[in-house]
């Protein structure tokens, strides 16, 4: 019966969008090309500020280790839901809820709080924006009764801005909080996130409920018209204020993070020009011991049954991390119905942590004082180039896409050395260089 109702379901979203993709991937070996396949089961429906959308992705790329139904019945592939939800348009007032892709206020590569990457979460999203003034409040679902054992958590995004002629400029800040799914006085409240946790989970008060949080504050300022957009963003997790009440006493490390960039739109195509960077530390679990949940990611670990999280699939923000600085240069065009998008981009970056509170140290005093940015014997130098092009062919959208990338002294998951308390991994530069190449082709089809 569950077999039927599942052939029925994929045979009805079908007749809206129907996607397949192939590709080729070669690393290390030259000889090591593998084959992936990947179908995609999209259905979209707007009408008067109304929109449903539902998209299911199947794909066999190896990616996790499977086990029962899905190695035995879907023959090595796995579902993931990249869309599920509702969207609703009252002009001033937008509401998203549901299983959805979602972005930065920035438009950016390189944004700082929610990632470029457009990942897909449990979120809830209300937005209001009239002629100088926009406010956005976003809940974003992390973990919810885990089967791998984490603790349910959640985050808040929230962005309050002005608008003055081209120019926006805004407060941003994030939450993190731990042993709910979802507080929602976090999302209904519009007292900053701050004030929020600081009253909630001071005890000896009637409405103390001990959720407590992980905040990042930050501001943006942006310029757009028709032919340019330039923005600058900026995200702080903790300041070193001794440095001013008290410089004779331990100075611990700035945990900041930065972006800027824009694009210019000529004639022969849009151009753009982006840098981000973050110090050591910035996007870490807060706290001291193995006190590994506050971190800004999706999840408080980067291994699952011997298959490594990529960071830039875990990262709720910038999707580098931390104790990294990055350039990306971009190319986008249409030339009649082809669109051509490029990009190439060069990372430098050291160790990064993204489950640990102070990667292989117990406490943020064992690391040193001051703040630390790429300050490891070994660097990773990455070089990343990408293209995609689509263009419609007897009634389908045929799309192609080539990445090629070279790293040196490529981050490996390693071991943490320093406690025998921890038994999570970090990221660490190694004496390995990578060369890795992807060729995709594939063809969408809508009915």
């Amino acid at each position: 019966m569950k077999k039927s109702i599942l052939i029925i379901l994929i045979t009805a979203i079908s007749l809206i969008t129907y996607g397949f993709n192939f590709s080729l991937r070669m690393d290390n070996n030259m000889n090591n090309i593998k084959s992936f396949q990947g179908f995609t089961f999209k259905v979209t429906h707007d009408f008067k500020g109304f929109n449903f959308l539902g998209e299911l992705n199947a794909y066999n790329d190896d990616k996790y280790n499977l086990s029962g139904l899905e190695n035995a019945f879907y023959e090595g592939y796995y579902f993931y839901m990249k869309n599920g939800g509702v969207s609703i348009d009252f002009d001033n007032y937008k509401l998203r809820f549901g299983r959805l892709q979602h972005y930065d206020i920035v438009d950016s590569p390189y944004s700082l709080y929610i990632s470029s990457k457009g990942l897909s979460s449990v979120i809830i999203d209300f937005n209001y924006e009239d002629e100088s003034f926009f406010y956005e409040t976003r809940y974003i679902e992390l973990n919810r009764q885990s089967q791998l054992g984490y603790k349910d958590r959640g985050a808040n995004f929230k962005t309050y801005g002005i608008k003055f002629g081209n120019f926006r400029f805004a407060y941003e800040e994030s939450a993190v909080y731990v042993n709910t799914a979802f507080d929602i006085e976090y999302f209904l409240n519009v007292i900053p996130n701050f004030f929020v946790q600081y009253v909630n989970i001071s005890s000896g008060k009637p409405w103390y409920h001990g959720y407590n949080a992980n905040s990042i504050i930050g501001f943006m300022l942006d310029y757009k018209n028709e032919n340019l957009y330039y923005y600058g963003q900026i995200l702080v997790d903790d300041i070193n204020a001794n440095r001013i009440l008290d410089p004779e006493a331990y100075q611990n490390p700035d945990k900041i993070a930065w972006s800027f960039g824009g694009k210019i739109k000529t004639k022969y195509g849009a151009f753009g020009l982006y840098s981000a960077g973050s110090t050591k530390y910035t996007f870490q679990p807060s706290g001291n011991g193995t006190n590994k949940y506050y971190g800004y990611t999706y999840y408080p670990d980067v291994d699952i049954n011997g298959k490594t999280i990529p960071n830039e699939e875990n990262y709720i923000g910038y999707y580098n991390g931390e104790n990294n600085i990055a350039f990306m240069a971009t190319y986008e065009n249409k030339i009649q119905n082809m669109n051509i998008n490029g990009s190439f981009e060069y990372v430098i970056s050291g160790s990064k942590s993204p489950a640990n509170p102070w990667g292989e140290y117990t406490t943020w005093t064992e690391g040193g004082q001051g703040t630390k940015f790429l300050d490891d014997k070994i660097l990773e130098h990455k070089y990343d180039f990408n293209l995609k092009v689509d263009y419609p062919f007897y009634g389908l959208k045929i799309f192609n896409s080539m990445n090629l990338r070279y790293t040196k002294n490529k981050l490996e998951l390693v071991d943490t050395s320093e406690s025998d308390n921890y038994d999570m991994k970090m990221f660490k530069p190694s004496n390995k260089d990578e060369f890795y190449y992807n060729f995709n082709i594939g063809a969408e089809y809508r009915f």
